[in-house]
């Protein structure tokens, strides 16, 4: 766990300090949280899948 979260951390720094980048491959309000996991299942997507509240 310590492990992981020091890891975790690093990833963050890497993208706050703009070396990495997420790509987001879509956007969904959360009432269409359904359609997003149908979204991702069927491989409709590339990149993260963000759910807004």
């Amino acid at each position: 766990r310590k492990e992981l979260l020091f890891r975790a951390g690093e990833v963050f720094e890497a993208i706050r300090a703009g070396w990495l980048r997420v790509r987001i491959g879509a956007e969904f309000p959360l009432e269409k949280a359904r359609e997003a996991h149908e979204a991702l299942e069927g491989r409709k997507t590339t990149g993260k899948v963000l759910l807004i509240p």
